[in-house]
């Protein structure tokens, strides 16, 4: 039986409606999908509807020469009848349509205004992830306790900054991080800073903590002298298991994230991010292994 036309819309938007619910509140997915896709569905559901509506007889009618009447069969489209009779041909108008039913209506004043809340509400959750949006005084704090942190892994005075203006994160630049040795320096993309400030805080513990707690102790071991990128990738992956620990993540979930980590990086096909490959020795028991003597790797 084909599903009709308002049904499939009334079912477009019950599921994006529902997945903005989900989003709102699994770390989960707000890790891993744009706030914004569900709208972009639902636009696109409805622009759909609107021109399948409009252009729908003249998909029905490819040649002309098959052009007909308007007759009984129509009266659904609004065509009228012609019909012959005593009087002549006359064309006879079609019953009226019924209006649609007051509940119908609230359901989809309801379902907008639905809509417009969720957008509001996807829109303020989105802007809780940017640094900016952190006081002075917690970004002073935050900042302060990821400079310690690098400075642990580099085993020396260290400097780290959140590159606020993306001068050299970001923007044109798709780094998540630089770090500059000979200064002692290191710049993070806000993104990360505002991750790692949640993750201090107990707020988060899924993959964007895994890809910032990463990027932290890479400029870190870059801080510590190490210049290649591949092996500068392998030390952070394994320093990153106690680095997630120290910020405040369970054992299991800092191992996990640092072994997803690293699998990422051995399945990585990029030949942008080439330098960036692990080598062979980075392995449990190999050259590059920090922890010889422990079986767990990372």
């Amino acid at each position: 039986m084909p599903v009709s036309r308002s049904r499939a819309q009334v079912v477009v938007r019950a599921a994006g409606l529902g997945f903005v619910v989900a989003w709102l509140f699994s770390p989960w997915l707000q890790a891993r999908i744009p706030w914004w896709l569900a709208f972009v569905v639902l636009a696109g559901a409805e622009l759909e509807f609107v021109l399948r509506a409009r252009l729908g007889t003249r998909a029905m009618e490819p040649d002309a020469q098959n052009r007909r009447t308007p007759g009984s069969d129509d009266a659904d489209l609004g065509w009228g009848e012609l019909i012959e009779d005593a009087r002549g041909v006359r064309w006879v108008a079609p019953p009226p349509r019924p209006s649609r039913p007051r509940s119908r209506r609230a359901l989809a004043i309801g379902t907008a205004g639905a809509a417009v809340l969720l957008f509001a509400l996807a829109v303020r959750a989105d802007a809780r992830d940017d640094w900016d949006d952190l006081t002075t005084g917690e970004q002073t704090s935050a900042a302060r306790r990821i400079t310690a942190e690098a400075a642990r892994i580099a085993k020396r005075d260290v400097r780290v900054e959140c590159d606020s203006g993306y001068t050299f994160t970001g923007g044109e630049s798709d780094a998540l991080g630089v770090a500059f040795p000979a200064r002692g320096l290191a710049f993070l993309r806000p993104s990360l800073c505002r991750t790692l400030h949640d993750l201090i805080d107990g707020e988060t513990g899924d993959a964007r903590a895994g890809e910032a707690i990463v990027v932290l102790a890479h400029e870190a071991v870059h801080l510590r002298g190490v210049r290649d990128e591949g092996e500068t990738e392998c030390f952070a992956v394994q320093e990153g298991v106690e680095l997630g620990r120290r910020l405040g993540l369970s054992s299991a979930t800092a191992a996990r994230l640092m072994r997803a980590r690293y699998g990422a990086a051995l399945a990585e096909r990029n030949v942008v991010r080439a330098a960036y490959a692990l080598p062979r020795e980075c392995v449990s028991g190999g050259a590059l292994d920090l922890r010889p003597r422990d079986s767990a790797f990372p």
